[in-house]
C-alpha cells in the first residue's frame, strides 16, 4: 500500500508532502522532461516507461527493454529495466514533479542507496526549463566495516525504427507510421558523453562524480552505455549524477508546417545537452528544491501541496515550445488532441502565468492574432497537432474567457504595457460577445450544440455557467477600460453588468441556488444543480473582482452543492444533480460524472468565500481517491465514474492545474512568494 509522506528528505529543510509507492503500485508514471521538450516516463519501479522524445506526442512508445540502470554493490546486483525482475520489495518511490525519489531499503546489505531523478523545471528560468535532459543523482552510503566495490550503469537504446511525427492524411488517430528503412546510427564519444546519432536526431548519456572511474562504450548496435565504479570505504558516502539527453530538432504539424524546437537554437546535439546538464546538475536540483520548499512551507493541507506540485506534470506531456517563440499546449495529446483549447487554458494556465509568464504572453498573442474582424476569439489552433487551422466552437464562452484571461494576467503581473497591448483584442472580444445576447436581456444565450465547456450537454436560454462567466467578463472589461482611460466603454460595460445581473437573478435563482438554465422563450428550464455553476465567480475571485453575485447567494449555492452534488459520490461531486438528489442523466457522459477540475474550481471558490473547512474536506476526498485508490497522480483525467472513482474519460488533462487557485485561496502569501521569485530571477527568453 501507499503511505502519506511527512518527513524531511535529502536537500529539503523540513517536512515535505506526498505519497510513497511500492514498485509497480502507481498506475501512472512521472514524466521526466521540461517545457516543450518531450518526456520519458519514470515508473514507481524506477524503470523507464513510455517516451515521447522523438516528437511522437500522439503515441508515446515504450522504451526498448535495454534502457535503464544496472546496479552492482558488492556481490549483489539489481537491474532496473522495463521487463527485468529482481528483489525490489523494500524499494519506495515518491514523485514530486519534476523529480522522483527512490529509496532502496535493505536491497543491498550494509549499504544505503538513494536516487533522485529530476528534470530542470525551474520557475522563471526559461533556459534551464527548456533543456531536454533527465538527471539521476545516486547517493551511496557504506554502513559496513569493509570497503564495498560499487558499479552503476546507465544504458540507452535507440528505437529500432524511425517514426513519422504526424499521422497519415485522413487518419488522425492512427499510430505514427514506420518508415521502411532502418535508421542510420552512429556512436561517438566526447568529454563526458556518449552520443548516439540517428537520421532523426540524437541521444546522449554521461556521468559526473568525484572519485568515480568512468567508462563510455557502445556494447551493441543502437546502444550506448555510461558506467561508473569505485570502492566505497566504511562510513563513506559517495554520489554521482547521470544524464540522459535527447535532441530531435524538428517535426511536422497536422497542416504540414515544419516546426523546430526552441531548444535546437541553443544546443547542437544531445552531447552538448549532456555536458551542460551535468555541469549544472547540482544547481538545477537545488533550484527545484527551493521552489518546491516555498509550497511545502505553506500551511495548506499536505494533499494540496502534492497536487499543485505534481499537477505540473502536464507541461512535458502536452506542450510545444517552437523556435519562433510560440508556446502551445494540447488539451491532451493522448486523450483529446486539440491544440490550445481556450476553454481548457481558462482553467489550466494559472501556474503557467505565475511561473512562466513569457510563455503565457506568447500564447495569448497567438489567440489575439487569430481573432476575426468581428472580434470572435478562436477556440483552438487545430487538431490533432495543428497550429494554423483555427477552430471556432463553444462560442458562448470563448470570447468572454479570453477577456478574463487578459485581466487575470494583468492583475498577476501588474504590467501596464501588457494590458495596453492586449486591450484592443479584449475589447473586440467583449463587443463580439455582446452580439450573443439574442434576446437583449444583457446575458449571453446558450443553445448552440457544443456551446460550452460541457460540450454537447444541451443548455438553453440563460445558464448559470455561461452567464456567470459573462458577468465576470463584464466586470474585468470595465476595470481594464478604467485602467486605460477608456471611460465611455467602461460606462457601457457597467450598464451591461447591471442589466445582466438582474436577468441572472430573475431567471436562475431558485431561492437556494442558481438553476442550470432557463429559457422562457422556448419554455425550457432545468433546475439541476451544477457543481461549478458559479464558474465566473470562481474566476472573479482569482483576479480581484470580488463578488459578482450576492454574497448570501454564493453561500447558499455552496450549501446546495455540498448537500446535493457532493453527497452523490464519495469521490468529489457529481456535475449535475436534481433538487431531489437524483443524478441528472440528460447527457450522462457530462452531466452524470465527476469532472475533477470543476470540483477543484468549486473548492477554490468556496475557500475564497470563507468556507475553508468544507473546501478542504471536499478537495481531500477527491485527491485521496486519485492518490490512494486510483494511484494515478501523473495521469489525471477529465472525468471519473462517480460510483467507482475510476477514470471515465480523458487522460493527462490540461484543465486540472486549476488546483493552483485553491492554493491561491488558502495561502495567498505562498502564491505571492512564487510570483516574487519571478521578480528576482526573471529573464525573458
Amino acid at each position: 500500500m501507499v503511505n502519506s509522506l511527512n518527513q524531511p528528505l535529502t536537500g529539503y529543510e523540513g517536512p515535505v508532502a506526498g505519497f510513497w509507492y511500492r514498485p509497480g503500485e502507481a498506475t501512472s508514471a512521472l514524466p521526466l522532461g521540461g517545457l516543450g521538450t518531450g518526456f520519458v516516463d519514470f515508473t514507481s519501479g524506477a524503470t523507464f516507461g513510455a517516451a515521447a522524445l522523438e516528437n511522437n506526442w500522439l503515441h508515446p512508445d515504450q522504451v526498448p527493454s535495454t534502457c535503464g540502470f544496472r546496479i552492482r554493490i558488492g556481490d549483489q546486483a539489481l537491474d532496473l529495466f522495463p521487463d527485468s525482475a529482481g528483489q525490489r520489495d523494500s524499494m519506495r518511490f515518491w514523485g514530486h514533479y519534476p523529480a522522483a525519489d527512490v529509496t532502496f531499503g535493505n536491497t543491498f546489505a550494509g549499504v544505503d542507496l538513494y536516487l533522485r531523478a529530476y528534470s530542470p523545471l525551474v520557475p522563471h528560468d526559461y533556459e534551464l526549463s527548456n533543456m531536454p535532459v533527465a538527471l539521476f543523482h545516486f547517493v551511496v552510503t557504506n554502513r559496513g566495516n569493509d570497503a564495498v566495490p560499487t558499479t552503476l550503469i546507465l544504458q540507452w537504446q535507440a528505437p529500432a525504427e524511425p517514426r513519422k511525427t504526424t499521422p497519415d492524411e485522413g487518419d488522425q488517430d492512427a499510430s505514427p507510421a514506420i518508415d521502411a528503412a532502418s535508421p542510420q546510427t552512429s556512436v561517438s564519444f566526447s568529454g563526458q558523453s556518449a552520443l548516439l546519432t540517428t537520421a532523426r536526431g540524437s541521444y546522449g548519456i554521461g556521468a559526473l562524480g568525484v572519485g568515480w572511474e568512468k567508462r563510455l562504450d557502445a556494447p551493441e548496435k543502437h546502444v550506448i552505455r555510461s558506467e561508473v565504479s569505485r570502492a566505497i570505504a566504511p562510513g563513506e558516502t559517495a554520489d554521482v549524477v547521470f544524464a540522459l539527453a535527447w535532441h530531435f530538432p524538428q517535426w511536422e504539424s497536422t497542416e504540414g508546417e515544419l516546426l523546430r524546437h526552441r531548444y535546437a537554437t541553443v544546443y547542437r546535439d544531445a552531447g552538448e545537452v549532456v555536458d551542460v546538464g551535468l555541469s549544472r546538475a547540482a544547481e538545477i536540483e537545488r533550484k527545484v528544491i527551493e521552489w518546491q520548499q516555498t509550497i511545502y512551507r505553506s500551511k495548506v493541507p499536505s494533499g494540496l501541496k502534492d497536487a499543485v506540485i505534481n499537477g505540473l506534470y502536464v507541461l512535458p506531456r502536452n506542450s510545444w515550445w517552437i523556435d519562433d517563440g510560440r508556446f502551445l499546449q494540447s488539451e491532451s495529446f493522448t486523450g483529446c488532441a486539440i491544440t490550445e483549447t481556450l476553454v481548457c487554458r481558462f482553467n489550466g494556465t494559472f501556474p503557467l502565468a505565475l511561473l512562466f509568464p513569457e510563455c503565457e504572453r506568447a500564447t495569448m498573442r497567438e489567440f489575439a492574432k487569430g481573432q476575426t474582424e468581428g472580434g470572435q476569439v478562436p477556440f483552438a489552433f487545430g487538431t490533432p497537432m495543428g497550429t494554423k487551422s483555427l477552430l471556432f466552437r463553444q462560442t458562448p464562452i470563448v470570447s468572454s474567457e479570453f477577456a478574463l484571461l487578459v485581466w487575470r494576467n494583468y492583475v498577476l503581473w501588474r504590467d501596464d504595457a501588457y494590458l495596453a497591448e492586449q486591450y484592443p483584442a479584449m475589447k473586440a472580444a467583449l463587443r463580439f460577445a455582446m452580439t450573443l445576447d439574442a434576446d437583449g436581456d444583457g446575458v449571453i444565450n446558450d443553445g448552440i450544440t457544443g456551446g460550452q465547456y460541457y460540450d454537447v450537454w444541451p443548455w438553453w436560454g440563460t445558464s448559470a455557467y455561461t452567464g456567470s462567466i459573462w458577468l465576470a467578463a463584464l466586470r474585468a472589461g470595465e476595470e481594464a477600460a478604467k485602467a486605460l482611460g477608456d471611460t465611455p466603454f467602461a460606462g457601457e460595460l457597467e450598464q451591461w453588468y447591471k442589466r445582466a445581473s438582474v436577468t441572472f437573478e430573475q431567471r436562475l435563482w431558485t431561492g437556494e441556488y442558481y438553476r442550470l438554465y432557463n429559457d422562457p422563450t422556448g419554455d425550457r428550464r432545468s433546475d439541476t444543480s451544477l457543481t461549478n455553476a458559479l464558474c465566473g465567480q470562481w474566476f472573479a475571485y482569482t483576479c480581484g473582482l470580488g463578488e459578482i453575485v450576492p454574497k448570501a447567494h454564493i453561500a447558499s449555492t455552496i450549501d446546495t452543492v455540498l448537500r446535493l452534488n457532493a453527497a452523490a459520490t464519495p469521490y468529489g461531486a457529481v456535475n449535475g444533480v436534481r433538487p431531489d438528489g437524483s443524478i441528472d442523466e440528460s447527457f450522462a457522459d457530462h452531466s452524470a460524472v465527476t469532472t475533477i477540475g470543476e470540483v477543484w474550481n468549486f473548492c477554490a471558490m468556496a475557500a475564497f468565500a470563507g468556507r475553508t473547512e468544507e473546501a478542504v474536506r471536499l478537495f481531500n476526498e477527491s485527491y485521496e481517491n486519485l492518490a490512494l485508490r486510483q494511484r494515478t497522480l501523473w495521469n489525471i483525467p477529465w472525468s471519473l465514474d462517480p460510483d467507482t472513482g475510476a477514470i471515465k474519460w480523458g487522460i493527462n488533462y490540461y484543465s486540472n492545474t486549476c488546483v493552483w487557485t485553491l492554493l491561491q485561496a488558502l495561502a495567498p502569501e505562498c502564491y505571492a512568494e512564487l510570483g516574487q521569485i519571478a521578480a528576482k530571477t526573471h529573464r525573458r527568453p
